[in-house]
């Protein structure tokens, strides 16, 4: 799955240190180009659904790490 999904996407996913600072706001981002892509029919429903649900558990990892670091 994730080789087909946008690797613009998938480089914002990957930004840890940009989605601990501010996990409401990164994952709001990530959803966007999410649909984003949808629109574009770079992904398919599937992909989309997948893509936000990674988004989320990216988001709660995110939160659980910036409360580590406090």
């Amino acid at each position: 799955m994730m080789a087909g999904l946008p690797q613009a996407w998938l480089a914002e996913l990957n930004d840890q240190v940009a989605l601990v600072a501010d996990p409401d706001g990164r994952a709001a981002v990530l959803d966007e180009m999410a649909h984003a892509a949808r629109r574009r029919r770079e992904v398919d429903d599937e992909d989309l659904a997948d893509m936000l649900e990674i988004v989320e558990s990216a988001r709660l990892w995110a939160l659980d790490e910036a409360e580590k670091g406090e």
